[in-house]
């Protein structure tokens, strides 16, 4: 959305990582050098000015501010990254009798960020969000490196949402049930909450084994805030020594970074092999377990935990291959499964995660759309045309970001005018100092060619393409230590390559 007044930028360079998100939004404005240091425009032309204003909402570790300018559809804040309600709960000024009711099932950066578009868009009716945990919407990513290490504290985590945003914030109130029919949410204690339109943004749950010691306090999951202090407590509090995690994903590789960095002996413990395999593919993620080896992390491929004995001081494992491990506590990073328990039996489809059209409008089990419903962020399942016609979820912060900003203006605009969603997903990670960025979705890719750099060197751009009757389509860059290399591939992705014939004898 364009902008008519300039803005001004400034960058907290304790908090900022130089994860390069600023730089992919808003490229014209923020620039990393080749020695890796930030560097930026401080006052931005009004022609930049959205740009600035989306790196800000991008920007996991809250590092940007932004001031001035009027802002999309007239507010004077960006909505995230500005600053936020003085009071976590309060009622909107626009909570009227007989004025329009949007409700936000859904706390997080997702639903604000839908929230944000809708006033944003000009919308004047009531604004409800309804949110399951007691804290306003915060950033996730640094639960499992920056809070847990203590560099981060819980209201530095917290997105500064704008007060402008004039919404009534319901928190600590758990979404039972939807009647899709009546047009209302279900909430706990059989209070309903009635709704012209619905967001639903309830995102998704850290999974668990079903073998695993339930009541146990030292087998932990980290998907919520209060999730990152119990572990944060067992690791600082109680002097733990050895963590082992269960889990070769980022969340996973990242725990195991933040527990080395304390000096604690950890031991990663992996299904599969190698490290991220699903996520980057076999040859790029035997480059992150080199990585996380020569980190000092003992890192199991191929093996799982066959028996779990809590001995109340210490946690005793035994593992597939015969081995046994004694540890202070695990930490289970398996993954994530969307949050769509209250929403059985509403008629939605909700088969892993909610089923939506192009447009991210929900659709239910008959394959009806569902005009007055949206879903986005980690819950939602679309078909991105970018790729083809298969529904997906992708879980990444600006994912989350963007897709709420769709689903809020495909409500506004109905299923026969709103566009359809294709971004190009993008997301990142930092490895014992080696920044990872990546763009598209690698699993994918059946092809993987190294265009930048090399595997050894550890610096690198790896593309990765699948085979189409119209040539190799690129699905995905993936750039390690190389973030301004990976800018030009990152445009590339959803398209085409030419054919290459072969060359004829002479």
């Amino acid at each position: 959305m364009p902008e008519d007044e300039p803005v001004r930028i400034s960058v907290d360079n304790n908090r900022c990582h130089i994860y390069g998100i600023c730089q992919q939004e808003a490229p014209e404005v923020f620039r990393i050098s080749e020695g890796g240091s930030l560097h930026y425009t401080r006052s931005v032309p009004a022609e930049f000015a959205a740009q600035a204003r989306q790196a800000v909402r991008c920007c996991p570790m809250q590092a940007v501010s932004i001031r001035g300018g009027a802002g999309p559809g007239g507010a004077g804040g960006s909505g995230i990254g500005e600053r936020r309600p003085a009071r976590p709960l309060r009622s909107g000024a626009a909570a009227r009798a007989g004025r329009r009711r949007i409700a936000v099932a859904g706390g997080g950066l997702a639903g604000l960020s839908a929230a944000t578009r809708l006033r944003e868009r000009g919308f004047d009716g009531e604004l409800v969000i309804v949110g399951e945990e007691p804290y306003l919407p915060y950033s996730r990513p640094p639960l499992s490196k920056q809070y847990l290490a203590g560099e981060l504290a819980e209201e530095q985590l917290l997105f500064r949402a704008d007060e402008g945003l004039d919404a009534h914030w319901l928190l600590d109130t758990r979404v039972t049930g939807l009647d899709v029919h009546g047009s209302a949410l279900e909430l706990r204690g059989g209070e309903r909450l009635p709704f012209d339109g619905l967001v639903i943004a309830t995102g998704v749950d850290a999974k668990r084994l079903p073998e695993a010691p339930l009541f146990s306090d030292r087998v932990r999951t980290i998907r919520t805030l209060r999730d990152a202090a119990a572990v944060q407590r067992a690791m600082h509090t109680a002097r733990a020594h050895h963590v082992v995690i269960l889990g070769g994903g980022f969340i996973g590789c990242e725990l195991a970074c933040t527990a080395r960095d304390h000096g604690m002996d950890v031991t990663l413990v992996v299904h599969s092999a190698p490290l991220l395999r699903r996520v980057l593919g076999g040859q790029v993620g035997a480059v992150v377990g080199a990585i996380q080896r020569r980190a000092g992390v003992d890192v199991r491929l191929g093996t799982e935990i066959t028996d779990w004995q809590d001995h109340g001081d210490t946690l005793r494992l035994r593992l597939s291959d015969g081995q046994r491990l004694d540890c202070d506590f695990v930490v289970l990073g398996l993954g994530s499964s969307p949050r769509t328990e209250w929403l059985r039996g509403s008629g939605l489809d909700v088969g892993d995660g909610v089923l939506c059209g192009p447009t991210c409008h929900a659709v239910d089990e008959w394959g009806r759309t569902m005009p007055h419903i949206v879903a986005a962020g980690d819950v939602a399942r679309w078909p991105n045309p970018r790729f083809d016609a298969r529904p997906r979820r992708v879980e990444h912060l600006i994912h989350a970001v963007e897709m709420g900003q769709h689903a809020a203006d495909a409500l506004l605009r109905g299923p026969a005018r709103a566009a359809r969603f294709a971004p190009v997903p993008r997301f990142w990670s930092e490895q014992h100092g080696t920044r990872i960025q990546a763009a598209g979705i690698p699993a994918l890719g059946k092809d993987v060619e190294v265009v930048e750099g090399t595997l050894r060197s550890e610096r690198f751009v790896a593309r990765y393409t699948r085979p189409t009757p119209y040539g190799p389509q690129v699905v995905a860059a993936v750039a390690f230590d190389m973030p301004l290399e990976l800018l030009p591939y990152r445009d590339q992705i959803g398209h085409s390559l030419p054919r290459r014939t072969p060359r004829r004898r002479r």
